[in-house]
């Protein structure tokens, strides 16, 4: 690190854990309501045959979310304003805004429906009125991603990333795992038409495109004025920040599958968050009941509130409309109350949207890959050859699933 006094942000030049961040926050992403939903009715109804499709999904992840930070880190951009600009036609840059803000508010929406269900389990509420204390509680939140409080920010979200990770597992600690079955759930393997979708309901619910943008827009907001030596630097420990938040989200995931593989298993007729947690009370006690719906409020708070964040910073980058990141939560929370008053199975919600999120994944992905491998956009950052064949076949992939689960 130089001397000089251009700092991205003050103590930057501290221990290198002033670095890690932005990807601990972006991670809560990993574990949200969605993850939820998909996971729980993955090891349900398949056991533990999906677990490689959660380790194949956080090493594509891996790559992505470095990407994003890199993007930023490099170009002092966030990626939604860096499309702003690249895209010149005005007519496909608002379409592209759309389908971004179609695929964001799929999300909000699980994370708006998980507070729900949370919120109805601990406290009896009803959902729609639950949705409304969630949007207002994430509106809160929001309060803090302001430049001069987005490392509180990024606090708060890490802190009730803790919170969700203990509640989601803690049921573990008293569960007889089969250790040569989760082996075997390691090797690839789709057997029904059934567990593909469920497979491309984990992929959307970890490799989130909204994860990609607002990865980006908090290290763009963080670090966007580095000098070429902090550049650097910070693309350094970013792959430690990237790697610690990828581990504990693939970890917590598993871990969710788990608990629906070995407490939920045999109520596959109709698998809900809500006859999960009376599965585990039943199975483990209360009081693990009780953290896996405290896990459950957690995760959708703070993915909510990075929700909202992605959200407000697509349509900056992308439209040029300065709209708050409260005020845009506070209108998307409207579809969110509108599908709980209409539809009795959330956790079917959950699942639906995150399969939603699957398919509009390549349309972040790809705009990823490509300004990462330009020079005119990264200088002297751009990504190597090995860098770009890696992310191509990821995006070849993802298109292919998609492809297949389209197919008769």
């Amino acid at each position: 690190m130089t001397g000089t006094s251009k700092q991205p942000k003050p103590g930057l030049t501290k221990a290198g854990l002033a670095f890690v961040g932005p990807a601990l926050a972006t991670g809560v992403a990993y574990i949200d309501p969605g993850n939820v939903a998909t996971n729980l009715t993955g090891g349900a109804r398949f056991a533990y045959s999906l677990i490689w499709v959660i380790v194949f999904a956080n090493i594509g992840a891996w790559l992505v979310q470095f990407l994003a930070a890199k993007l930023a880190i490099a170009s002092g951009q966030s990626m939604a304003e860096l499309l702003g600009t690249q895209i010149k036609k005005r007519w496909l840059r608002i379409l592209y805004w759309l389908q971004a803000e179609a695929m964001i508010l799929a999300t909000e929406l699980a994370e708006v429906v998980g507070g729900a269900i949370a919120l109805h389990l601990l406290f009896g509420l009803n959902p729609v009125f639950g949705a409304i204390v969630i949007g207002a509680a994430a509106y809160l939140i929001l309060s803090l991603a302001k430049q001069e409080k987005v490392g509180i920010f990024i606090t708060v979200v890490v802190s009730l990333m803790a919170v969700t990770i203990i509640g989601f597992v803690s049921s573990l600690f008293t569960t007889q795992i089969d250790a040569a079955a989760l082996a075997l759930g390691l090797v690839p393997q789709i057997s029904e038409r059934d567990e593909l979708f469920l497979a491309l309901g984990i992929l959307g619910a970890t490799i989130m495109p909204h994860a990609i943008y607002v990865h980006s827009a908090l290290t763009s907001e963080r670090f966007g004025k580095a000098n070429s030596d902090e550049k650097l630097q910070l693309i350094r420990w970013t792959k430690l920040d990237v790697s610690i938040a990828m581990a504990v989200a693939g970890l917590a995931n598993i871990g969710i599958l788990l608990v629906g593989a070995v407490t939920v298993a045999g109520d596959v007729a109709n698998v809900t968050i809500d006859s999960a947690v009376a599965h585990i009370a039943e199975a483990h006690g209360q009081i693990f009941g009780t953290l896996f719906a405290i896990g459950l409020l957690a995760s959708s708070l703070a993915s909510s509130a990075v929700g909202g964040y992605a959200g407000a910073s697509v349509m900056n980058g992308l439209t040029k409309l300065k709209i708050n990141a409260r005020a845009r939560r506070l209108i998307s929370i409207v579809p969110s109350v509108v599908i709980l008053a209409l539809v009795p199975d959330s956790t079917a919600v959950l699942v639906i949207s995150q399969i939603a999120l699957a398919f509009g994944l390549p349309l972040a992905l790809g705009p990823l890959v490509w300004l990462t491998g330009r020079s005119s956009v990264m200088g002297a950052f751009v990504n190597g050859v090995t860098t770009k064949i890696l992310a191509g076949a990821l995006l070849v992939a993802l298109v292919g699933l998609n492809v297949w689960s389209l197919l008769p």
